[in-house]
């Protein structure tokens, strides 16, 4: 469990058990730390942890065989979109600015 409420999805299509275990052990780990350590560290204030939802979109290749580098992975690519979604960056502008070169 972890505050503020916390879902994943996966991007892709699960094929297989393998893969089914990978995204329900080391990539929902890894998400629930980097959620539990942003309250911590302040990048969610825990004031408005209570009132927050967050909706992660996990992608794991179906050919990933180690485990710890799907939960490191996992864990900067999430802690590194909260810091940016808490500081609004990118901005809307920038978006539309750069949509030419998606």
């Amino acid at each position: 469990m972890v505050k503020p409420a916390t879902i994943l999805f996966n991007k892709v299509t699960i094929k297989g058990s393998k893969q089914a275990v990978q995204m329900f052990g080391p990539a929902q780990r890894a998400v629930a730390m980097a959620v539990a350590d942003c309250v911590e560290d302040g990048t969610i204030p825990a004031d408005e942890a209570d009132d927050l939802f967050i909706s992660v979109g996990v992608f794991i290749h179906w050919q990933a065989e180690n485990d710890a580098l799907i939960e490191k992975f996992n864990y900067q690519a999430t802690k590194e979109a909260l810091k940016r979604a808490i500081a609004g960056s990118p901005t809307a502008a920038e978006v539309v600015a750069a949509k030419s070169t998606a």
